[in-house]
């Protein structure tokens, strides 16, 4: 009877041992880059979409056609004197329901909006709001109504923008900070602003504003994890008092800020790509150190290496384009102040990955996850979203160097995928 059950354990064994091993395998259309559009003439640095036109950006704007997820196609350019070394581009829609791009250039220091309401039919420069001192090397933008708001870290400001005349947006007001790289709106009437240790800082700080453009620091919180060159910040729509930060820090990191106490925020968690401070589930069964009982890793999580931009899906999982890994991670954030590293796709091609988006752009995914929360009673705190995180996702990466767009589909699995075919 012993040796039997031994048998049976060791059986059980490899039947775990096998489970583990071919798991990427079975699921491996869950989460893969569908298409490849490569050498965009102008470059490749930021990208932003409405419907099914997606933006990308660095000398200039194209236009890509990504209704076909597996035949993306060029169908309209633009370049311009003001369009050079653009870093951030927020794809939203005018008071007239016209269709805008806010195009953020640190090569001419210039806020940029371009007509997209007929790409089909091309693009053109509606009007700039250029200064070489109050948008010095512009690196972010994002745009509510008729306000933008941008970083200028070469000043190390916050700046607003009045985008209500197209042909003539005009700088509002501005808030000088420790530094300034990276911009979101947060919960209410508030932005959430992070800075690297570059910019004396490592560090995200809370700004209310009024419709007139005039911020207010209200908090803000500095802390090692947020160190070294921070690349991006995003609210989390279904809850807007919940950041999410990319760094460099320890290889590659991505924080979360809570800022429900807007006064105080604070660092709920933190995964990273190296050191004792991993998270959850294990790379792959290839990788070394990793406990197949808890799936703890010393290692932390290589595929956030180098995590370089974040996108917020409407399907309210949290995505995170790693420059140095390859690789896009898919954070399911259920509970957004302890979100799960729930999938991964890794791609050669996504070597060096800038920036990403998803669907329809990043104002279309904060509309559909706010949907699905709760309507708040006047005064409460925002509700958390209550049903399920997860579904289908279709994500834009854009990678510079290489300038080529990359087209990835989420199928709402949960497995580390390789994807090096394409």
């Amino acid at each position: 009877m012993r040796v039997g059950g031994g048998h049976a354990a060791r059986a059980s064994r490899l039947a775990l041992f096998a489970l583990v091993c071919l798991a990427p395998q079975l699921v491996r259309a869950d989460f893969t880059v569908t298409s490849v559009l490569p050498e965009i003439e102008t470059g490749a640095r930021a990208v932003d979409a409405h419907d099914s036109v997606a933006y990308v950006v660095d000398d200039g704007v194209t236009a890509v056609d990504v209704s076909d997820e597996s035949a993306p196609r060029v169908i309209a350019s633009l370049t311009d004197l003001d369009l050079r070394g653009c870093a951030s581009v927020a794809a939203y829609a005018a008071a007239n329901g016209q269709k805008r791009l806010a195009v953020a250039c640190a090569g001419s220091n210039a806020l940029v909006v371009v007509d997209a309401n007929a790409p089909r039919e091309g693009l053109r420069v509606l009007g700039a709001a250029q200064d070489d001192t109050a948008l010095s090397g512009i690196s972010s933008v994002v745009v509510k109504g008729t306000l933008a708001f941008v970083t200028a870290p070469g000043v190390q400001r916050v700046v607003s923008v009045d985008l209500a005349a197209d042909a003539s947006p005009r700088i509002l007001s501005f808030v000088k900070l420790s530094g300034a790289d990276a911009v979101s709106f947060a919960a209410d009437n508030h932005i959430a602003v992070g800075a690297g240790y570059a910019h004396g800082g490592g560090r995200v700080t809370i700004l209310s504003y009024v419709p007139s453009g005039v911020m207010m620091k209200v908090g803000s919180i500095k802390d090692g994890r947020l160190g070294g060159e921070l690349r991006d910040v995003r609210a989390f729509p279904a809850d807007p008092a919940i950041a999410f930060a990319a760094t460099d820090a320890a290889g590659g990191s991505v924080l979360v800020v809570n800022a429900t106490t807007r006064a105080r925020p604070s660092l709920a968690v933190g995964l990273q790509a190296q050191g004792r401070a991993a998270a959850t589930a294990p790379l792959s069964s290839e990788d070394e150190d990793v406990d197949a009982a808890t799936g703890w890793t010393p290692n932390g999580h290589r595929s956030l290496a180098g995590a370089a931009a974040l996108a917020m899906g409407g399907n309210r999982m949290a995505y995170v384009a790693s420059a140095d890994a390859g690789s896009v991670v898919a954070l399911d954030a259920t509970d957004p102040r302890r979100p799960i590293l729930a999938h991964v796709v890794s791609d050669t091609k996504l070597r060096g990955v800038a920036d990403l988006c998803a669907q329809g752009g990043r104002a279309a995914a904060a509309a559909a996850a706010v949907a699905s929360v709760p309507a708040a009673e006047e005064g409460a705190e925002t509700p958390a979203a209550t049903s399920p995180t997860g579904g289908p996702a279709v994500l834009y990466a854009v990678v510079p160097g290489a300038n080529r767009l990359l087209v990835l589909r989420d199928a709402g699995g949960s497995a580390i995928v390789p994807n090096d075919e394409l």
